[in-house]
């Protein structure tokens, strides 16, 4: 008369078992190998009748004209975490505006881009002032794609820190600090709005598309009408329009375990 309730305590662990041996089965799925990856770029080969553009030592592009430079780099997801290494070491709440900090995406196994972005820096040795709209800068790419900068208020013509992170802000009040720190970041290393450089000075700030679908291979960042000179009220009465060209690459592979999930540490 005692049989049934045994039989049913071993359906009942065999049941447990299968459920135990199922998760494990799917935590292979959830769970893949440990990527290895980096999104970065290089300057295109410059043609020889490109005189105004020169290709530097670091990695970077400048067009040079009558002692001004404007120099634009790429900073991959390494030199952008450098910038705020302890606000990129909270994996999910970390606190880079730029990227994902050290969160590995658990269907990937790496750590995606979040943005595009580069670094502008202009030195005016020669003319009174010289200056250009951050908002006006587009990322063509050979995909057909034209990418519009961010700007940094919710008021912003296209795209918007302020609108991207108060869409993945939480109710809570460590969620509206982290929005407070990220947005504070921002504002101190964005290219700000209305930013005249006067002769003898020199100003270097960020400006930041949204990531690249992986097929892209090559990128022309355009930066228009660069005002150079002024009539008395003010008005740009010259200017000029430059564009920079990258080659894009992608490093993408599988890292070797050398040491086995169960073996003793030594």
């Amino acid at each position: 008369m005692y049989q049934a309730p045994l039989n049913r305590l071993g359906n009942r662990l065999g049941h447990c078992v299968g459920i135990g041996l199922g998760l494990l089965a799917a935590g292979c799925i959830i769970f893949p190998p440990k990527i290895h990856y980096n999104s970065y770029m290089q300057p295109s080969e410059l043609s020889s009748d490109v005189e105004s553009y020169r290709t530097e030592e670091d990695g970077s592009v400048s067009y040079v004209a009558e002692g001004l430079r404007v120099n634009v780099d790429y900073l991959t997801d390494a030199e952008l975490n450098a910038l705020l290494p302890e606000d990129s070491q909270r994996e999910e709440y970390s606190t880079n505006p730029y990227t994902y900090g050290d969160e590995v995406e658990g269907d990937v196994g790496y750590v995606p881009n979040r943005f595009s972005v580069f670094r502008v820096s202009v030195f005016n040795q020669t003319f009174a002032k010289v200056e250009f709209d951050p908002l006006e800068v587009d990322l063509l790419t050979d995909q057909g794609e034209s990418l519009h900068a961010y700007g940094i208020p919710s008021t912003s013509p296209n795209q918007s820190f302020e609108r991207y992170y108060r869409g993945l802000r939480g109710q809570s009040g460590n969620e509206f600090y982290r929005f407070e720190v990220r947005m504070g970041h921002v504002r101190s290393l964005g290219y700000a709005e209305d930013q005249p450089i006067f002769k003898g000075e020199s100003y270097s700030g960020l400006i930041v598309f949204d990531t690249l679908n992986p097929q892209v291979k090559k990128v022309r960042f355009v930066l228009p009408q660069f005002a150079l000179k002024f009539d008395e009220f003010g008005r740009v009465i010259e200017s000029i329009d430059c564009h920079f060209d990258f080659d894009r690459h992608i490093e993408k592979w599988t890292v070797e375990e050398h040491a086995s999930a169960g073996s003793p540490s030594q």
